[in-house]
């Protein structure tokens, strides 16, 4: 019964970033960091050191992909600074793994989870003008 509920679950998953428009899959990959690093949180609190390993590599295949997402082009300024971000989220994770020490994770949620608010408040306006910028940055790279 479990493993049908993870198959579902990640079909689900799946279908809904196939049908999503950037704005939302970031969104998504927001709130996925966010829950891994309170699954995280819980795993090394009770010492299950198998569901910290995998919500902790989650979190940083996430965090990963939001580095990888930057476009350093359009905005070199403000790309480096999420990137920075995004570097000292991954440095302070990785010392959690190591030390144990869950009280770090909340620091990272209190960074990370603005963010996450920012995107989910983001007028309809703002996203009608980031989705057209890509649209003419993708027309000028299929023209080049």
């Amino acid at each position: 019964m479990r493993q049908n509920l993870k198959a579902y679950k990640k079909v689900n998953i799946e279908s809904t970033i196939l049908s999503s428009e950037p704005h939302q899959i970031i969104l998504m990959m927001f709130d996925g960091a966010l829950q891994s690093l309170a699954i995280g949180k819980g795993a090394i609190e009770r010492k299950d050191f198998e569901l910290k390993s995998q919500t902790i590599s989650k979190f940083m295949n996430i965090v990963s992909a939001l580095r990888n997402s930057l476009d350093f082009d359009a905005e070199p300024v403000v790309s480096k600074r999420f990137d920075d971000l995004y570097i000292y989220c991954i440095d302070v994770i990785n010392e959690v793994s190591l030390s144990m020490d869950a009280s770090r994770i909340d620091e990272i949620i209190e960074l990370l989870k603005p963010l996450r608010n920012a995107w989910f408040e983001m007028p309809e306006a703002s996203k009608q003008e980031g989705h057209d910028l890509l649209r003419e940055k993708n027309k000028l790279a299929e023209g080049a």
